[in-house]
């Protein structure tokens, strides 16, 4: 449902200077800058003069506070069920104590308790529902009356599927153990009430605000005395309510309670700014309302309106930011609209004291309760679309003051930059910048600035611009924070077009320092990527366990014939080797081949900890890089690497898989879940190929690493030696996990061919590539087992010889990788 607007293209508003001046920033707070912004004084006997003003103002709008109440309130919804499946006996122990405490009360009292809460619950609808109707709001209610039906519907439906499906833990968990009255889960009627109160509103009223704590505690009480409903199921209802009742209020939008123009005119004339036209210029998505405005003095204003239930707008996405970055990158959530207005206010006469050319603070006014108005001087600019080299240098003069005051901006984007008619470069009016910066705010700051700049003139012009008033440690630390996800919103979004742009600006940075460049800094608090590594390690040690409790490992490991333990351990250090020879085919420039190995080896060290798919490609890339390469030749090379060995990999599992249904009688068995998923991801593709969106976000990701391979295959194909040593290790890499876990098998006995244990090799890494856990942990364990045992092996056999194969493959080089990798940067060759 999208809230209607109500326009007022053109209207014409009587301004008079009343009253005295409200409290707020003056002229008088902004320092001498803002002395020629006197109260013009209304003669008598003439009439108020009039306004000009052009604005749209909607009749119901959509409040992001409420966004961030839902969100609250899921996490508190799935929190609470958390607890009841993970903390029953708790949950158990808390509901005794209070019925214990509970029990001494008299059967009358308890009988007119339960007769008054539901009174009162009653009462307070009807009570709700008269306010309503006296206040002419028959809309807001008829929307309260069918929320409160959609509460309804939304807690049966949630009653049967607890009963259907829910554990057993989480039923005895809200519903207490006994005899008497069958209670549902969860409570009806709560729940529609607070659906019911949500969308009507008590927020404003202290005195409403208190009555329905009151009647709401008064009635969890009476059912919790009364029936076998757990306190848990009490608070869930609640939540559950009113999160279908702020969802409603979300989407059907609330009655517009802003200011509008005239208001904000009337108050601007009370602290003696008379305008004379106020136009709206903002787009709905901003935080804030900005208008242009005209005083009687002829002086050019830019008008900025703080409305409290606009403040909170992207406070969740701030939230996660604040979550996943360290807290100098990361913006609070802005929840409280005097704390932005003194924040912008203080920015603002920071940075006016600086002397750098930018629309000045001139006045800040309170504007009925909820909203606070800023009033800045406006400059008369363009964008700056084609800066010359004077300007680039003059715009990072005045960065530099800035940072010299401990003054950062946060808003140096392409767009906001303007240009004087005389060719003054000015900086946007600074919103979520900081007062007392520290060096990394300074330098994202100055990150921000390169990328803007790069985006006008391109990354030569601007790099040699910053040089001409940084110094090389100066570029040095902006390089270490050159990173994306420490870049704002709107810049990822300006540079997602060219995702090889951060990389051309280190790039050109160090081709014009001469300087190797220096390890990014550590922004990020967690990575996504972590905490789904830590659920599926969670996840494959669960299967592991279960897998290991259904054999007798003891006695199969007793019957191993442990001589076939050394050709294991040679296939693995094969595979070492193989990976070096595979890497250096793809390399025009000469390489040490021991240091290569020893490369390799530490890559199964970040293997460990990491991926396999990203970070064996990362100690690659350093590799080559400290061997003399740049980054660009290095990634094309690791890129080419990858692209042939999965290439082979697919090659040889088709044609293993063919000679498995060719030589044997007993095939490896297909089970009939895998076309199914095979057909799902079909489907899926096909899906993403057909949205233009996802097929776009597809061939983003598949197009770059081909791309930048296919020149450098073209290359090798005037180069056979090369050709053929890369394919040749790639083959020998395929073949010595093959024979490692052929061996492993024969270790134990086991009746499964080489064709056959090559396809289910085949299978099971390409698996695990994929899995988010360190080394495809518990992904390739299971996928492995499972593909030997349908071969023909038995189970605890299996599970014995994949367990061996892992030892040799997986966890003894791990210590070999560490050595290998503090000896590579000993002597700075990682």
């Amino acid at each position: 449902m999208k809230p209607q607007q109500r326009p007022q293209p053109s209207s014409v508003w009587p301004a008079t200077v009343t009253g005295p001046a409200k409290a707020g920033i003056g002229p008088a707070d902004v320092g001498p800058a803002a002395a020629d912004t006197g109260p013009i004084p209304a003669e008598t006997g003439r009439p108020p003069p009039a306004v000009e003003i052009i604005d749209v103002m909607p009749v119901r709008v959509r409040r992001p506070l409420d966004l961030v109440r839902l969100t609250a309130l899921v996490l508190a919804a799935v929190l609470l069920a958390g607890l009841g499946l993970i903390a029953s006996d708790t949950g158990r122990g808390v509901n005794d104590d209070l019925v214990r405490l509970l029990a001494d009360l008299p059967p009358v009292l308890v009988r007119a308790l339960r007769t008054l809460a539901a009174f009162s619950a009653l009462a307070l609808t009807l009570a709700f529902m008269v306010r309503e109707i006296v206040r002419s709001q028959t809309r807001r209610l008829i929307e309260a009356l069918l929320t409160g039906m959609i509460a309804i519907a939304v807690v049966q439906v949630l009653d049967r599927l607890i009963e259907a499906f829910a554990s057993e833990a989480l039923q005895s968990a809200l519903i207490r153990p006994g005899v008497g009255d069958t209670v549902r889960p969860l409570d009806t009627y709560l729940a529609a009430m607070l659906a019911f109160v949500a969308v009507v509103g008590v927020a404003q009223d202290p005195r409403w605000r208190s009555l329905l704590i009151a009647v709401t505690a008064l009635y969890v009480v009476s059912v919790f005395t009364s029936t076998r409903a757990s306190l848990l199921s009490l608070l869930l209802s609640m939540v559950i309510g009113a999160i279908v009742g702020i969802s409603v209020r979300y989407l059907a939008g609330s009655v517009n309670k802003r200011p509008d123009a005239g208001q904000v005119v009337a108050a601007l004339a009370d602290r003696g700014i008379v305008l004379r036209r106020l136009e709206r210029t903002s787009p709905a998505e901003q935080d804030y309302r900005s208008y242009l405005a005209v005083d009687f003095e002829g002086r050019q204003l830019r008008v900025h309106v703080l409305d409290r239930d606009l403040i909170a707008s992207g406070a969740v996405y701030n939230a996660y930011r604040l979550m996943r970055i360290r807290t100098e990158i990361a913006s609070s959530p802005a929840l409280s609209l005097e704390r932005v207005a003194e924040h912008r206010s203080l920015l603002a006469m920071a940075a006016g004291a600086t002397g750098v050319p930018m629309p000045r603070l001139l006045a800040g006014v309170r504007c009925g309760a909820d909203a606070i108005v800023l009033v800045y001087e406006r400059v008369d600019g363009s964008p700056l679309l084609e800066p010359t080299d004077h300007q680039l240098d003059a715009l990072w003069a005045s960065v530099l003051k800035l940072h010299r005051s401990r003054v950062t901006h946060r808003g140096l984007r392409a767009a906001n930059l303007l240009v004087e008619p005389d060719g003054t470069v000015l900086l946007p009016i600074p919103q979520d910048g900081t007062a007392f910066a520290t060096d990394l705010r300074i330098n994202l700051d100055r990150v921000e600035l390169l990328i803007s700049t790069v985006e006008l003139v391109g990354v030569q012009r601007a790099v040699r611009s910053a040089r001409g008033v940084l110094t090389d440690d100066e570029l040095a630390a902006i390089v270490t924070v050159l990173q994306p996800i420490a870049l704002s919103r709107q810049t990822r979004e300006a540079i997602r077009d060219d995702p090889e742009l951060i990389e051309a600006v280190r790039e050109e940075i160090e081709g014009q320092t001469h300087q190797q460049p220096p390890e990014l800094a550590r922004v990020e608090r967690v990575r996504p990527r972590t905490i789904i590594s830590v659920v599926a390690i969670i996840v494959a040690g669960y299967l592991i366990v279960g897998q290991l409790g259904s054999v007798d490992l003891v006695t199969v490991l007793a019957g191993a014939r442990w001589e076939w333990l050394p050709l294991v351990l040679a296939a693995s250090a094969a595979s070492y080797l193989a990976a070096a020879l595979s890497l250096t085919g793809y390399v025009g420039e000469k390489l040490s081949f021991a240091r290569t190995v020893l490369a390799q080896l530490a890559a199964s060290f970040a293997g460990f900890v990491t991926p396999p798919a990203v970070g064996g490609l990362a100690v690659n890339i350093r590799y080559l890089r400290k061997a003399g390469l740049r980054t660009a030749g290095a990634a094309t090379s690791v890129g080419m690497a990858q692209v042939v060995n999965g290439a082979s990999h697919v090659v040889l599992l088709i044609a293993f898989a063919a000679v498995t249904g060719v030589t044997t009688r007993h095939d490896v068995p297909v089970p009939g879940w895998a076309f199914g998923v095979l057909g799902a991801l079909g489907v899926l593709v096909s899906v993403m190929l057909a949205v233009p969106t996802a097929r776009r976000w597809l061939l983003a990701r598949l197009l770059p690493p081909l791309q930048e391979a296919l020149p450098r295959l073209l290359n090798l194909l005037t180069n056979p030696a090369k050709l053929t040593q890369g394919l040749l290790g790639a083959l020998l890499l395929n073949g010595s996990y093959i024979g490692a876990l052929w061996f492993s098998v024969l270790a134990f006995d086991g009746q499964a061919t080489l064709a056959q244990v090559a396809v289910v090799y085949l299978a099971g890494a390409a698996i695990g590539s994929v899995a988010p856990t360190p080394g495809g942990l518990g992904a390739v364990e299971v996928a492995l087992s499972t593909g030997l045992a349908a071969a023909g092996m038995s189970s605890a056999a299996a599970i014995s010889a994949v367990l061996l194969y892992r030892l040799a493959t997986f966890w003894l080089p791990v210590p070999a990788g560490w050595l290998a990798m503090r000896w590579l940067l000993r002597r700075d060759a990682l």
